[in-house]
């Protein structure tokens, strides 16, 4: 009996233990499945946060593009290069490799004026009338249009059958100043990847109208300055009108001034300004009387004396006008000498502006091969022979060289 009771408290033992061991294995089963779980759940977290920082990163890369563009923009001059800084821009943004910038021209027609992956001829050639095409519904509607799929879209208008695009997804965005639409961008979706997201449209939409303010800017900028130019060579004509013998003097020597300018790489405001120099050079003499700038005779001392103060009265008329100011400077030096002998202040070398260095060689050769009251004109070769022997006296001699070398490409010299 006691045997008995011995044996079923054993077995009772060992079948508690049993259901205990399975128990805990059981329980660590779950304890491990939770633990595989959360692992998991930990991963995906870690993976999702890592593409959502990458994401980001990219998102704020491409803010900063756009940062970029308008910082960049604000110093460009004209449409082509901003144009151009658009295209590479959005090519960057996009991670494309073929886009495009259209304009409207005089015919109400639409034009590439800038485009990165197409050809030349696709370039010149290519003209849209407004509300044909994709680029031409886009300005008549005013509203971005994606098209999936090019090769089947009936839409889409091209020169010729010969290239064809190599992607699939097309946008394009207009440009918008206010209410008016002045250009088109388009760009090609990459070949890795088969259409645009809303943020990729946003953020073209965002680089569009900071590209449609600043083209606007530089047509009103352009119209302006015609404006200021219109009115300088006025003037400029007016001061020539006074004497038969120097009519047309001001225009050929902002033609020359300005080749020298550019010559020497200058930028474009200097350039500009320089221009208005070689015009507005001799606008004083509108306080010389008539009868000292146009005498026959060698003129008196006293007469001298009054003329050579008409780079005084230039720069008196110029500095009060804003737009001018910065020619003020090189009217009232354009007759210092390089070698410092010259009026009125005796400068020298790189103490004159160089806008007056380069109206002093242009001056100084249209009056020797212009007809004057006193003497016929001279020759050319003349002329430039006192160019060569004035050099680095009168005159910069790095100048002469290279007015003289111009009339070389004209051909008017040998």
């Amino acid at each position: 009996m006691l045997l008995t009771t011995t044996n079923i408290l054993i077995t009772i033992g060992f079948s508690i233990a049993f259901v205990l061991i399975v128990y805990m294995f059981l329980k660590n089963k779950r304890l491990q499945y939770k633990v595989s779980k959360l692992r998991y759940q930990i991963n995906y977290a870690e993976e999702r946060l890592q593409v959502h920082t990458m994401d980001i990163d990219n998102l704020i890369m491409m803010l900063a593009s756009i940062h970029e563009f308008g910082v960049t923009a604000t110093g460009l001059l004209s449409k082509e290069e901003v144009a151009q800084t658009v295209v590479d821009t959005a090519c960057s943004i996009l991670h494309s490799n073929l886009a495009s910038l259209m304009l409207i021209n005089s015919d109400n027609e639409l034009y590439i004026i800038s485009a990165k992956g197409l050809s030349e001829k696709i370039r010149k050639e290519t003209k849209m009338k407004i509300g044909e095409g994709i680029a031409g519904r886009v300005v008549s509607t005013g509203k971005y249009i994606f098209v999936e799929n090019i090769e089947t879209d009936v839409r889409f208008l091209r020169p010729n059958d010969e290239e064809r695009y190599t992607s699939k997804s097309f946008i394009s965005v207009p440009l918008k100043v206010k209410s008016k639409v002045i250009g088109v961008l388009n760009i090609n979706s990459p070949k890795n990847k088969k259409q645009f997201t809303d943020r990729d449209l946003k953020l073209i939409t965002i680089l569009a109208d900071q590209a449609a303010m600043r083209l606007d800017n530089i047509e009103l900028f352009n119209n302006l300055q015609s404006f200021y130019f219109e009115m300088v060579q006025t003037l400029a004509r007016a001061i020539d009108a006074k004497d038969a013998y120097t009519y047309d003097h001001a225009d050929r020597a902002r033609k020359y001034a300005k080749a020298i300018a550019v010559k020497m790489n200058l930028p474009y405001t200097i350039v500009r300004n320089i221009e208005y120099a070689a015009l507005m050079h001799d606008i004083g003499k509108i306080g010389i009387a008539d009868n000292i700038l146009l005498k026959k005779e060698k003129l008196t001392e006293q007469e001298m004396k009054m003329l050579r103060t008409h780079p005084v009265i230039g720069n008196k008329i110029l500095s009060p006008v804003k737009f001018l100011s910065p020619v003020a400077p090189m009217v009232l030096y354009h007759q210092e000498w390089y070698d410092g002998s010259g009026y009125p202040e005796g400068l020298a070398k790189e103490e004159i502006p160089l806008g007056a260095r380069i109206v002093a060689v242009i001056d100084a050769y249209d009056a020797m091969t212009s007809d004057r009251p006193y003497r016929k004109a001279m020759p050319i070769k003349t002329a430039v022979k006192e160019l060569k022997e004035g050099a680095g006296k009168q005159f910069d001699p790095k100048i002469v060289d290279i007015f003289i070398n111009i009339l070389k490409e004209e051909k008017l010299i040998d």
